[in-house]
């Protein structure tokens, strides 16, 4: 069990980026025609390489091609980096693979911050084979789940020399409630990452689609929730469209952002007073979908909040600074 601690003060250096948009080569002409409107794009170095299982051994081989386009692309604007394969919460521990591609990724091009998903994608059996799931499965509350996660999160806010943060997920299966025979505490979701943030010094990427799926999902107040979140821990958000599928409220990228997730992006980002950036995410098949006019209408949707949320910060540290510049000659 991790001993007791006391909330890590926010130390991120890293300036306001804006709003951006995750990067895939099918995404690449969008982005490289509205660069006054993207001011950053969003890496996931996962996108580059093709894994390749050989019995009990995994190798990466990389698409130079690919690379070298995205690396191009950079040279016009800020990289943050997001990752997809790390399977942090594996119980027998991370996929070191992935972590070596971060590592040559990051040899080749610079970035901001880096951001991994709150979940596992891989299990061992018994014989000691592998399992990949096909998708992100998410953590237990509990303070096992906490144990395991806290050492790899800290390892990874000093590996790479810039901020790590720690991205909330979706989860479809209630967590199994506290009895009186068990001994086994299990939070809700803000309960946990609250716990995370104390324990560690990531920041907290907070996926506002994924949040508001699960509170549809389990029917509570996204609201009510948010506020009891360490919101000053809060160094970008995410925002997304999705499907319901048999009566789930399913995050996967393919849509325009819902209305009551913009509405609560609007209410949230006065209490953030350390958010960087606001990205749009949104999966490449969503372009032959919903079309570059609809994709670059939410990004500017995005960034007409981004725009008020400066405002409204430009104004908050004028007040502060006339509040301590009157405190000082009354004394």
């Amino acid at each position: 069990m991790l001993p007791q601690a006391t909330a890590h003060p926010v130390n991120f250096s890293a300036p306001k980026l804006g709003v951006g948009i995750n990067y895939h080569w099918d995404l690449h002409h969008l982005i490289q025609q509205n660069l006054g409107l993207i001011d950053y794009i969003e890496v996931s170095p996962d996108i580059f390489c093709e894994e390749i299982l050989t019995g009990q051994e995994r190798r990466f081989h990389l698409d130079g091609k690919k690379l070298q386009d995205a690396l191009t692309l950079a040279q016009s604007c800020p990289v943050i980096v997001h990752g997809l394969g790390l399977s942090i919460g594996s119980a027998s521990g991370w996929n070191s693979d992935y972590l070596a591609l971060i590592d040559q990724y990051a040899q080749r091009q610079s970035f901001l911050w880096h951001s991994e998903h709150l979940g596992f994608t891989l299990a061992k059996n018994q014989d000691g084979s592998e399992n990949h799931a096909g998708l992100l499965l998410p953590m237990p509350f509990t303070q096992e789940a906490l144990d395991l996660l806290c050492p790899r999160i800290n390892h990874l806010c000093k590996r790479y020399a810039v901020p790590f943060l720690i991205e909330n997920t979706t989860y479809y299966l209630p967590q199994y409630s506290n009895t009186a025979e068990s001994n086994i505490t299990v939070w809700d979701e803000i309960d946990f990452l609250n716990q995370l943030l104390t324990h560690t010094e990531c920041g907290l990427l907070l996926d506002l689609y994924n949040f508001y799926c699960n509170a549809v999902n389990f029917g509570f107040d996204p609201y009510a929730a948010l506020a009891r979140l360490q919101l000053e821990r809060v160094i970008e958000i995410h925002v997304a469209g999705g499907v319901t599928h048999e009566g789930f409220l399913l995050d996967v990228h393919s849509s325009e952002v819902p209305e009551p997730v913009w509405q609560l992006l609007e209410w949230l980002l006065p209490k953030l007073p350390n958010l960087r950036a606001i990205t749009y995410e949104v999966l490449e098949q969503a372009l032959y979908v919903m079309g570059e006019e609809k994709i670059i209408a939410q990004i500017a949707q995005c960034k007409s909040l981004w725009a008020k949320y400066l405002h409204l910060m430009a104004n908050s540290s004028s007040r502060q600074q006339n509040s301590g510049a009157q405190h000082h000659v009354a004394a």
